[in-house]
């Protein structure tokens, strides 16, 4: 029983840092251990110990929502004017020309929504390894504050206050 209880006390911190806290997928999704999706506000107080990530973290969201925001935008002002030149038209030729611009901003939108979506995954990853390094790697462990040798009739043994 001592035997495997030694072990058991051994082994268990390498088991628990063995895994990840948390799991990025493709979409700014991030899941804990259980892969349960974890809301923005979860993914930021599991964050708040490092800076740096939760800084990543926040920077990867607010470029995800800029990027959705000019996207959709975007795609919503080009389909939004063509319903209107439709609809106000009644022949071919009675477009105006000057109808063309909301299809230039909504083009523009769409283009520089781009590069911001490309973006923003990967300061979320990051800020998700440095989470998960910073797991796997504590930097504070438990400080032993006393030690002693016991001895008594039932036999000799070394205590530990921490």
């Amino acid at each position: 029983m001592k035997k495997i209880t030694f072990l058991l006390l051994f082994l268990l911190p390498l088991i628990a840092s063995s895994q990840d806290l948390l799991n990025y997928k493709s979409g700014g999704r991030v899941f804990n251990i259980n892969n349960e999706k974890l809301k923005s506000e979860d993914v930021r107080s599991i964050m708040t110990a490092n800076p740096e990530a939760l800084k990543l973290y926040n920077a990867g969201k607010s470029k995800q929502t800029w990027g959705n925001v000019l996207l959709y935008g975007g795609i919503g002002t080009v389909v939004v004017n063509y319903i209107s030149v439709v609809k106000t038209s009644t022949s071919a030729g009675s477009a105006n020309a000057g109808r063309n611009i909301p299809y230039i901003v909504g083009a523009g939108m769409v283009l520089v929504a781009i590069p911001i979506k490309i973006g923003f995954s990967k300061k979320i990853k990051k800020s998700v390894t440095i989470i998960n390094e910073q797991a796997a790697n504590p930097t504070a462990s438990f400080k032993i504050e006393s030690s002693s040798f016991i001895a008594n009739a039932n036999g000799i043994g070394v205590s530990l206050n921490f």
